[in-house]
């Protein structure tokens, strides 16, 4: 108890320079201070998406463990609250699947050999679920010809998919909210999927 005691004032006496803010915040990033603080008291990791600045940090405890650089944001829909939301789902075409191992069915001559999920396993193209209808699709950045599948895809979803999504989460009266994000390359985009996990609290700035 003494220990958590202990952090939690540590967390409530940290400045906000040392989160990443200036002292002379304005109404929005002060929201956006107060809503970090709420999970820099918590023990789990957690994730500030800044479209302004364009960069997603993942963060414990109010330090900054690892950063993405964004290189571009197309936002669609209903403005999102600055405050935590956590993660639902993680949908992808091809998700990563670990090996099993039938129970029952036995065999002293074979020899299993069980292989790990690494970085190169996961996905690099994918979308984020979150609580309130937010929808986040990650990609990374195409260059030459190979960009021309992506970048078709996308403008193609947000002249027909996603205007139908936004009458049909209307007609269902729930907010629908897709942001995609572009990030400098493959391994960026992987290394992302495999921070985030189901529960995982992220706030969208």
């Amino acid at each position: 108890m003494l220990p958590r005691l202990i952090s939690l004032f540590v967390v409530l006496a940290i400045p906000a320079n040392i989160l990443g803010y200036s002292s002379a915040l304005n109404d929005s990033e002060r929201l956006l201070l107060e809503s970090e603080l709420t999970l820099a008291k918590k023990p789990g990791l957690y994730f500030i998406l800044d479209l302004k600045d364009k960069r997603i940090s993942l963060k414990a405890r109010g330090i900054l463990l690892r950063e993405w650089e964004v290189k571009q944001v197309r936002y669609w829909g209903n403005p999102v609250a600055v405050k935590p939301i956590s993660l639902t789902d993680k949908m992808t075409i091809l998700p990563p699947k670990r090996e099993r191992i039938e129970p029952g069915e036995s065999d002293e001559d074979k020899k299993y050999e069980l292989k790990a999920l690494e970085l190169d396993d996961m996905p690099s193209s994918y979308t984020l679920s979150f609580a309130g209808g937010i929808f986040l699709r990650i990609r990374p950045e195409a260059k030459g010809w190979t960009s021309i599948f992506p970048m078709t895809l996308s403008t193609l979803k947000r002249h027909t998919l996603f205007p139908l999504k936004t009458v049909w989460f209307s007609v269902k009266k729930k907010p629908f909210t897709s942001i995609e994000i572009v990030l400098n390359n493959k391994r960026e985009s992987q290394a992302l999927y495999w921070a985030f996990t189901e529960g995982t609290e992220c706030i969208i700035f």
